[in-house]
């Protein structure tokens, strides 16, 4: 991301979080597969939740091999993950779409900056898991592809992406400025612009308005 500050902090937790937002794509992918309409659909979803778990696994064996818990370490995230879940529930296929679209694009802006001073491996391994950008452009394909075609729905979306940037931003700050992650809370708040203006980015790549 540019622009970014290096931000230091305990490296099992930060991998943990990573892990957790790992284990949240699943859930969402498996999910949109099991309720798509088109059996290409159905197929793509499940390989990129499929990649999300084993990327959860990568991670949960390097926090092992640090000598730590990773579903103790990531039960200290589940409340604010629940909360952003119960206050962004999508009431369709497409919206679900949008959700992970935002959020993985919100979420990885600031994992890339929480994860610059991890030592190795875990950075590398971090960073490759970031590096892949598969599920957001089929998200952006599909549905660019439908809002091209139906203005309804346009409309609809950049509404619910601008719900979804709000709690994502809200959830991000209350999750980086943890004081079990370590990190410096005033470097957090200098991102947000910057993410800010990379998820506007994103959205007219959609042809939505932010």
């Amino acid at each position: 991301m540019p622009d970014s500050v290096p931000l230091a902090g305990n490296d099992a937790a930060t991998l943990a979080l990573l892990a957790f937002g790992e284990l949240t794509g699943f859930e969402r992918m498996a999910t949109n597969a099991t309720t798509a309409a088109d059996l290409d659909d159905k197929v793509i979803l499940a390989r990129l939740a499929s990649q999300s778990f084993a990327n959860f696994e990568q991670l949960s064996q390097h926090i092992d091999q640090m000598g730590q818990d990773v579903i103790e370490l990531c039960q200290h995230f589940e409340p604010t993950f629940s909360t952003l879940a119960e206050r962004t529930r999508p009431r369709d296929w497409y919206e679900s779409l949008m959700k992970g679209f935002v959020f993985d694009g919100i979420m990885n802006d600031f994992y890339r900056t929480a994860v610059d001073e991890l030592a190795e491996p875990g950075y590398s391994l971090a960073i490759a898991i970031l590096d892949d950008t598969r599920a957001s452009e089929y998200a952006r394909n599909r549905l660019t592809s439908e809002v091209a075609v139906d203005t309804q729905l346009a409309s609809r979306l950049a509404l619910w992406g601008r719900k979804l940037v709000a709690e994502t931003l809200g959830r991000a700050r209350s999750l980086l400025t943890d004081p079990f992650l370590g990190l410096d809370e005033d470097l957090v708040v200098e991102l947000i612009p910057a993410v800010t203006s990379n998820h506007s980015k994103r959205m007219s790549a959609l042809g939505l308005v932010a």
